[in-house]
């Protein structure tokens, strides 16, 4: 139809400008002529933008419209799925839009370039397969009452920034969505939480996302829509609730806004809520069963250096108690001690996060209460130092997450009454010494240990402490003697992995007639810089791998290395991958590496004629930014590298280049054969 329009049109336009031309037209008519011609042309030419306008790259069943200048819903073929159209100029949508689209599955209408999108009724009336619509951030939306129609298996539905008010849940508009599951009404102007009744029968319902919705209040008469529903995720994070901070709410008048609900997970952040209201909000809840509670950014607690206001105490979670809150997270708060049996109103809690509040003090017993906590988050605080009973009563815990905060001293049987922990993290702190004041207390089931970022100056510690641990990473602190890894190899008999790089390892010293027991279980070991030119070099620690049998991964770069020991990797039977970037090797002996080695990271180096036979059980090897000395004794090199099935990581043998000698310094080594015939009509290479 378009294409005979415009062929008519121009056919037209054809016959007037002829017209126009004939020398006895009068000036009435030729002024006539004009303005059609003029009137012509321009449909005409509009016409053929239409015809012209751009098409969406097509992957399947998928249509990729994205920023496109598209003005309205392009023609699409009937067996598309999920089309993606955000980033365009579209002002309105309607019942023709979709037409023999009605497989579509997923449509993404966001971010339209226009001051209000416009959603007429009946838009979607034949799209019954659809189940995702995104619509978010369509500034000043407009949404007629049965836009929605038709859409009876949509299951997630999403309208972020769009100006929409209290209407979208109180109106008729979303009751054809009988399967809706999830929706987003972030960032919008909805002042009042007023579902429709309509609610209690969309029984697959159980996401809603009202984040940074300016309320007053939500109260009990207010969500009488959500009666009976058990919500996966109720966010009402950063919607203010100004009126429930005052101290002339009535909160019995408000009740219990999430009354006969369930919630998996209630998030509550920014709020303003300090101790006395999160109390007050947290009676007025009381019984209503909740997993996950997530009061993040919110005013609780004194922080440092002030008195007139409150950190929680034991009566602060008192509404709660029979919530079975099963994971509490309150982090990016203000509290500064955690006081006697403050959690103790939790008695189910099993996960409790803390991080990055004001935390310097722990009263005795301030985890009273908690005998099924099994994870614990104080990372990012204040704490200073641990006593023998800061952690009293968590015999159940598994996980304690003390890392980047101040402390400096362990005392004497620090860590008591942690019989089950797996997992300690005390990175970021300032331990100098482990048992500053005497012997800690042991841990016998811990399997994972980080002391990185730490001033420790020896492992000594560790003994009797730390002797199930599986997982060791000393990364970052001040260990000057090698002997380390020789204790931790013969006393940690579980010992798989360690982390011991950035360490200024100067010497390798025994104190006590120490060495790598001939059964041991390390699988990884991570040496980098720490200095072992030095130590190789005066002929010390070069047994420190012996005995590693199971050994899989060595990570030996940026150690100044400029050789590498003769059969310093004898005993490494099982290694696979080894990482010698960043060194200064310029030589590598032909049977140096172990027959099991499968990739090795050479880059950074000097190898200027590598011999081939060292990488003879290699599957993948990296040369990058190596100093290849274009000569005769390349040779043997440019033949392998030109022959082998050897991967190269990404851009490859593109990027050989000669360094030496001057004159053909930047010349590929792919095309250094050539040159050579170029420059010398007998080469000392042969062709290849």
């Amino acid at each position: 139809m378009k294409t005979s329009a415009s062929s008519y049109l121009r056919g037209e336009i054809s016959n007037i400008f002829t017209s126009c031309k004939h020398i006895f037209m009068s000036a009435h008519h030729f002024r006539g002529m004009m303005k059609k011609c003029i009137l012509l042309a321009v449909f005409g030419v509009y016409l053929q933008v239409v015809k012209c306008t751009p098409r969406c790259p097509l992957y399947g069943s998928i249509a990729v419209c994205t920023n496109l200048s598209l003005y309205q819903v392009p023609a699409l073929p009937p067996y598309i799925t999920h089309v993606y159209m955000r980033d365009n100029y579209i002002s309105e949508i309607n019942e023709t839009s979709f037409s023999g689209l009605e497989g579509l599955k997923e449509l993404d209408l966001s971010w339209q370039r226009v001051n209000g999108l416009t959603i007429r009724n009946n838009t979607f009336q034949r799209l019954a397969n659809l189940a995702v619509l995104y619509l978010g951030h369509n500034r000043g939306l407009q949404i007629e009452p049965d836009a929605f129609v038709g859409l009876s298996n949509l299951r997630t539905l999403s309208l972020y920034v769009c100006d929409l008010t209290g209407s979208i849940l109180q109106g008729d508009y979303l009751r054809p969505l009988v399967s809706l599951k999830t929706l987003d009404l972030y960032g919008n102007q909805v002042k009042r939480i007023q579902p429709a009744p309509f609610f209690v029968n969309m029984t697959d319902f159980q996401e809603i996302n009202i984040t940074l919705n300016q309320m007053e209040s939500i109260c009990e008469e207010d969500l009488l829509g959500f009666r009976g529903k058990h919500f996966r995720l109720l966010n009402l994070n950063s919607v203010y609730l100004y009126g429930m901070t005052q101290n002339d709410f009535d909160w019995k008048r408000c009740g219990n806004p999430f009354r006969n609900m369930s919630i998996e997970t209630l998030d509550l952040s920014s709020n303003g809520f300090n101790v006395d209201k999160a109390k007050l909000f947290f009676n007025a809840i009381q019984g209503m069963k909740i997993h996950h509670i997530i009061l993040k950014h919110s005013t609780m607690g004194k922080s440092f250096g002030f008195s007139n206001v409150k950190d929680p105490n034991k009566k602060t979670f008192n509404g709660l108690k029979n919530s079975g809150i099963k994971i509490l997270d309150f982090s990016k708060c203000f509290i500064f001690a955690l006081q006697y049996a403050v959690f103790s109103s939790l008695r189910e809690v099993e996960d409790i996060t803390l991080a990055q509040n004001k935390i310097n003090q722990i009263d005795r017993g301030a985890f009273w209460g908690l005998e099924n906590l099994q994870r614990l988050n104080l990372s990012h605080n204040l704490i200073g130092e641990i006593y023998s009973y800061t952690f009293d009563n968590l015999p159940n815990i598994l996980e304690l997450d003390l890392s980047y905060n101040h402390i400096g001293a362990l005392g004497y049987q620090a860590f008591t009454g942690l019989p089950n922990l797996q997992i300690l993290d005390l990175t970021g702190n300032s331990i100098r010494q482990l048992g500053t004041y005497g012997y800690l207390a042991p841990l016998p089931n811990l399997q994972l240990l980080h002391l990185a970022d730490n001033k420790i100056t020896s492992l000594e510690g560790l003994l009797g402490f730390a002797n199930s641990t599986i997982i060791l990473n000393v990364q970052n602190n001040r260990l000057t003697n090698l002997e380390d890894v020789y204790i931790v190899l013969a006393k940690f008999m579980r010992i798989e992995r360690i982390w011991y790089g950035n360490n200024n390892i100067k010497w390798c010293i025994f104190s006590n007639n120490i060495s790598v027991p001939a059964v041991n279980s390390l699988k990884l070991l991570e040496l980098r810089n720490i200095a072992l030119q030095i130590l190789w070099g005066h002929g010390e620690c070069l047994d420190v791998f012996e005995n590693l049998i199971k050994l899989f991964s060595l990570d030996l770069s940026f150690n100044s290395l400029r050789a590498l020991p003769n059969g310093i990797f004898k005993g490494l039977v099982s290694l696979e991958e080894m990482d010698l970037s960043f060194n200064s090797l310029t030589y590598l002996q032909p049977d140096i590496f172990p027959v099991s080695l499968k990739t090795v990271d050479l880059s950074y180096n000097f190898l200027s004629s590598p011999d081939p036979a060292a990488f003879r059980s290699l599957s993948w090897i990296n040369l990058y930014r190596n100093r290849f000395h274009c000569d005769g004794g390349l040779k043997d090199f440019l033949t392998w590298m030109n022959r082998t099935n050897v991967t190269f990581p990404d851009p490859g043998v593109a990027e050989f280049s000669c360094e030496f000698p001057l004159d053909l310094h930047g010349v590929s080594l792919l095309n250094y054969s050539k040159v050579i015939m170029e420059k010398y009509p007998k080469p000392s290479l042969t062709k290849m």
